[in-house]
């Protein structure tokens, strides 16, 4: 018989779904607590982790799980999803990009976290251990950031364990529409060291990164990559019924290059999230106050444009966008 799935006393019995809160501290306002979503289903097969809002505000990922847990019924489901559709309340209701409001910690920056830490440390150990540690499979759904735009993809971090490094590689290919970056602990691709993917793969959990939207944008269309993406996990790991999606062109990503301004003033960008660009290509230009273009942008070398800066003033250095060096897959 399938057997309850039990987090602190969010308790999901066969065929339940049951949500509650998870109390990671104390502020002097009150408990920090995590919303948990357990839905067992009717019949035996994996446990799968969903997290979001690790950086809240993103948002595309965040309605994703959201509406994840609210479409898949446990009559229709093998085994059992753990879901925390907002991992970082307090980012999320302070509508903070990057790092806590409550101690200035990057939670995706500081895995394993410690039980003896700061707030966000704390949270990053509970989540660890008690959470991702539940499941035998993980994603975590991210997107760019405050002031990025970012292009769609899927990470894994090889571990050099063969049985769980090919679970890994198939997850991720099962979730992105194109590109997979999977990294290695000297790499420049993520998911790096101090993740929450990178610290549940050292825990044996198979756990990729998810990435689609960005700019603290809601687009329908970024957050159908999320629940298609994780509905092909799903399937792939026999959990719902259906197949895969298309199996379309996959490329791997090799490296990742920043093309950063020499030159300051205001910054008209022509390239656009996805473009593929060869070295010398105009990616646009920069004018200085009294309207004279100062610097033509150009690409310094080939790739997939995956994340553009989206402010449009512009000093020396200021990173403009980042481009993938990919391969096929």
């Amino acid at each position: 018989m399938l057997s309850p799935v039990a987090i602190r006393d969010v308790h999901a019995s066969r065929g339940e779904k049951v949500q509650g809160w998870l109390a990671i501290g104390e502020t002097p306002s009150g408990p920090l607590r995590v919303p948990l979503v357990i839905i067992n289903g009717n019949e035996d097969g994996p446990r799968l982790c969903l997290t979001a809002g690790v950086h809240a505000t993103e948002y595309a990922p965040i309605e994703a799980v959201m509406r994840l847990v609210h479409t898949v019924k446990p009559s229709q489901l093998r085994g059992a999803i753990i879901a925390v559709p907002v991992t970082n309340m307090r980012m999320f209701e302070s509508r903070t990009g990057f790092t806590s409001p409550l101690d200035g910690l990057n939670l995706n920056k500081i895995a394993p976290g410690r039980p003896d830490g700061s707030i966000s440390e704390i949270l990053a150990d509970v989540m660890l251990r008690e959470v991702i540690g539940a499941a035998e499979f993980h994603i975590d759904f991210h997107a760019g950031d405050l002031g990025e735009e970012l292009y769609p993809f899927a990470g894994y971090s090889l571990t050099g364990r063969r049985d769980l490094d090919k679970k890994g590689e198939a997850l991720a290919r099962a979730f992105t529409p194109r590109l997979i970056s999977l990294s290695t602990p000297d790499s420049a691709i993520p998911p790096f060291a101090g993740s929450l993917n990178y610290a549940a793969t050292r825990n044996g959990v198979v756990s990729i990164l998810a990435e689609a939207g960005g700019n603290a944008t809601l687009e329908e269309d970024d957050v159908r990559v999320h629940v298609e993406g994780a509905r092909n996990v799903m399937r792939h790991l026999g959990m719902i019924d259906g197949q895969h999606g298309p199996n379309g062109h996959r490329v791997a990503a090799r490296d990742r290059i920043v093309v950063r301004a020499t030159r300051a003033g205001l910054l008209r960008l022509t390239a656009r999230i996805g473009d593929e660009i060869n070295a010398g290509d105009e990616l646009g230009e920069i004018r200085d106050v009294f309207g004279d273009v100062v610097e033509r942008v150009c690409a310094t070398g080939s790739g997939i444009v995956g994340l553009i800066w989206a402010h449009k003033v512009v000093n020396t250095g200021d990173p403009i966008l980042r481009y993938w060096i990919t391969e096929p897959a």
